[in-house]
Order: C-alpha cells, then structure tokens, then sequence
C-alpha cells in the first residue's frame, strides 16, 4: 500500500472507500475521464484523483505526477495567498471563480473552477470541477485591448459617432460633442436622440430602424446642436447589440457646408442655364427676324410688287417645273396668256392710281380663278399668265379661260365709280404646243395676239391659230 493510499484510508470511512474502491472504482474513473471539463479530488488540499481532462490541461503526462500535488500551489494569481484554505473558500462561491493555473510543464491557464465539499469522502475532501476557459480569457483581453484601441480611434474621428440603446444617447466621441456644440458629455450623454434631431426628421431614429441599416448607405437627415441651428448631415447606422434591447452606433458626417455649395453652384447653374435660355431665345429671334428678311427679300426679288403676284422670273421657272411634272406622269400642263382689254384708256384718263386699283383687283380675280396647284402672275404691264398644272384633258384649261372672262366681266369698283374691262387670252398645252419653256410660251403669246386682232374679250387655243393669225399684225397696235 502506498502513502496515499495510506492517508486516504486513515481519513475516509471503511465501508465507504471499500464501496468506491471494490465496486466502482473503475467505472468512476472511466466516467470522469470522459468529461471535457477539469476534474480533482482534493483530500486535505492535495489531489488525489485527477481525470484525463485534468492531467491535460495541468501539464501533466500521467495521473501519478499529480497525486499528492496542493491543488492551491498550482494557482497563481496573488490574492489566493492570503486565503488559507482556498478550496474551503471556494466552495462556498455559487459561481465558477475564474483562476489561472500553473501546469507541471510552466505552461499557464484560465480556468473557471467551482468546487463541492464531500464529507461523505471525508472532512477535508474536496471535488474540483474547472472548465478551461483560456480561448475565452485570451479573446476577452484582445477585445478589451480591441476596444481600447478603437475607443482611441473614435475619438479621434473627424465624424459624429455615437451609440444609442432604447431612443437613449449612451456614449458620444469629442467630434460629435463638437459638431453639437457640447463643451461636456453629460449635455449629450443621457439625452434621448431626439433632442438632436430637427422636428421634421424625428421619429426616424428609434429602435426599429433595421430596414435603415443597409451596409454603406447613408441617410441624409437635419440635426440640430444645443443651440437649435441646424446641421445637415450624412446618418450611417450601425448595429452594436441585437435582441430584446438593442444597440446602435450612428455616424453622421455634417455635410452642411457641402450642401451650401451645392445650393450656391446649383444657382449658379440655374441663373446661366436662365441666361442661356434668353440668349437662345434672343439668337433664335435674330436668326427668325433674318430669316424673315431675307423672305421678304426672296419674295421681293420674285414677286410683282403691286399685285404680289409671282413676277416673271418666278413664272418661268414654275412653267419649268410644271413641264418637268407634266412629262414625269405623262399629263397636260397650259399656259393662258392673257392680255386686258380695255386697260390703257382707264389708265390714260383717270390716272396711274385708278389703273393701279384695277390691276390689284384682276390679280385678286386670277387668284380666285385657279387652284392651289395652279400660277397666276404678272407677265408685266396689263399682261397676266396662269400655269395650269395635272391636266388630263384640254377641255379643263378651256374651263379656266371662260371662268377667268366672267371674272374680267364684272364691274371693278373704284370708289369714285367703276370700270369696265375685258380680257384676249391665248392657250398653249405642253406637249402639244412645244417642248418646252419658250416654246409653249411663245405659243400661247401668239395665240392671244390672234384673239386680238380678231375681236378681243376672248380665247383661243394654240393648235387653232397657228396658220390663222393675220399677218402684219402689229402686237403694240393690237394691244390699243
């Protein structure tokens, strides 16, 4: 029997070290070796049982380099020095105490021991149950030293941060105190957030403000310091603790300056953008007000300028384009050359201005006379020519040339009285007449020269007068 076995005999009951020994004494070993926590039974301070957690994680290689160990002289923080009995002291703790332990190989751990009197075992009998709490230990220190670290870098930002728990301002950095206008933490600290917050933004900050929290995003909010002038700012939330009573940190960035200039430039911009806007407008004038002048000046240099009417360097070029017209889809154009009886005694005796009334009003009477489609102009003098375009039959331009005598017909009111004149009009077809421009002028001048000399107040077509125009017939005389 060894001396252990000696001791332990001489201070635990017969029957009840015989029970453990006899009859369970393997099956108890075997079950403490299965558990993941420390195990020692400790007998007058020193140990008398260790399972293989406990041989681990004291440094041990066998359970015999253990035995008759003080439990005591393994710990080595200072203040169980003064204790006397630790394990006595120990026991009376409902909690697990946190010790560091020093291993037979110097290697130091955390444990977090919680120990049971057995007097059953024995007056000094003691059971020590650790769990290894070193990775907790070693994570703790590097959180607090992470902590202290970052609390540095904190308050050092140049931004606003915060943490908030329940609507409740608990922690603010020397930046936000700054930005609030606080010159110490008990004027932030402990205030309800709101109270830093401008009265149309409240309410957004509280404790249900996960769908706010979006990784980088920030809210533009308004905050308002202790003076009540308003912040503008950028909110990013971040959240701390989550559950029943979450925590949140805030960041805001004051962008109120930003923002001025932002405003200021987007004035600018508007006040350019207006000036470019009546700039345009004005350019824009300009360049109509040209347009139109050189409309005028178009319209001046094409048209008669008494009777409006196309004059005749535009009438020959709208026969050419009837022509083109006429031979791209196989039609008829004519031209009606028409010469006013009756016009140079109304000139003679009452005068340019009278004469002057009646042209005006025989354009008026052309213009009504034809379609759209179709020319009236002034050939020059008392000498007018229409352009009759898309004609299928010869028989249309006829119908024009009767209109336009009816038209001649009817009185012209002078004011002072009324005049009376008639109208020779020669007919020309393309291509009947001639092949182009000249030709079916020409044509069309000859035939209303016929109408002339044979009676007047008339018309006549080409293809009917080309053998029957008198001859000699002098076309100035024709016209008196």
């Amino acid at each position: 029997m060894t001396d252990t076995d000696k001791d332990v005999c001489d201070t635990a009951p017969v029957d009840r070290k015989d029970i453990i020994h006899e009859m369970s004494a393997t099956a108890l070993s075997d079950m403490l070796d299965a558990l993941s926590d420390v195990v020692c039974v400790c007998i007058d301070g020193k140990i008398r049982h260790a399972n293989a957690t406990a041989i681990t994680v004291l440094g041990a290689k066998t359970q015999d380099e253990l035995l008759g160990v003080s439990f005591q002289s393994l710990v080595c923080d200072d203040f169980v020095s003064g204790l006397g009995d630790l394990l006595a002291v120990l026991s009376e703790e409902t909690e697990p105490t946190p010790l560091h332990v020093t291993g037979s190989n110097g290697h130091i751990s955390s444990l977090g021991v919680q120990v049971r009197h057995l007097p059953e075992l024995a007056s000094t009998a003691y059971v020590v149950a650790a769990q290894n709490i070193t990775r907790q230990v070693a994570l703790s220190k590097a959180v607090r030293d992470s902590e202290s670290r970052f609390s540095k870098l904190v308050d050092s930002a140049l931004d606003l941060i915060c943490v908030m728990q329940g609507g409740v301002i608990t922690y603010v950095n020397q930046a936000g105190l700054t930005l609030l206008k606080a010159a110490f933490d008990d004027e932030v600290v402990g205030k309800n957030i709101d109270e830093f917050i401008h009265p149309d933004y409240q309410g957004i900050i509280d404790d249900d403000i996960h769908e706010f929290i979006d990784g980088d995003a920030l809210i533009p909010m308004r905050f308002v310091d202790i003076s009540q002038n308003r912040i503008d700012v950028e909110v990013g939330i971040s959240v701390l603790e989550d559950g029943a009573n979450p925590r949140f940190m805030i960041e805001a960035r004051d962008i109120t300056a930003h923002n001025r200039a932002v405003t200021a430039l987007r004035q600018s911009i508007e006040t350019l953008e207006q000036r470019v806007v009546e700039r345009t407008s004005e350019l824009q004038e300009e360049v109509m007000e040209r347009r139109r002048a050189e409309e005028r000046l178009r319209h001046v240099a094409s048209h008669d300028g008494l009777t409006d009417l196309p004059n005749r360097s535009l009438l020959m070029d709208r026969v050419d384009r009837a022509i083109t017209q006429a031979h791209r889809d196989s039609q008829k154009c004519a031209v009606l050359f028409i010469d006013l009886d009756g016009f140079k005694p109304i000139n003679d005796t009452l005068g340019h201005d009278k004469g002057d009334l009646v042209l005006r009003e025989v354009a008026t009477r052309l213009t009504a006379s034809v379609r759209e489609t179709d020319t009236a102009a002034r050939f020059g003098g008392d000498e007018f020519v229409l352009v009759l375009t898309n004609l299928e039959k010869t028989k249309d331009a006829v119908h024009v040339a009767k209109k336009v005598l009816t038209q001649l017909a009817l009185p012209i009111d002078l004011g002072d009285g009324s005049a009376h004149i008639g109208a020779s009009i020669g007919i020309a077809f393309y291509p009947d007449d001639g092949e182009n421009t000249a030709a079916v002028m020409k044509q069309a001048d000859n035939a209303m020269y016929h109408v002339k000399a044979v009676g007047k107040n008339s018309y006549a077509m080409a293809s009917d007068t080309k053998d029957q125009a008198p001859e000699g017939v002098d076309k100035l005389a024709a016209n008196n």
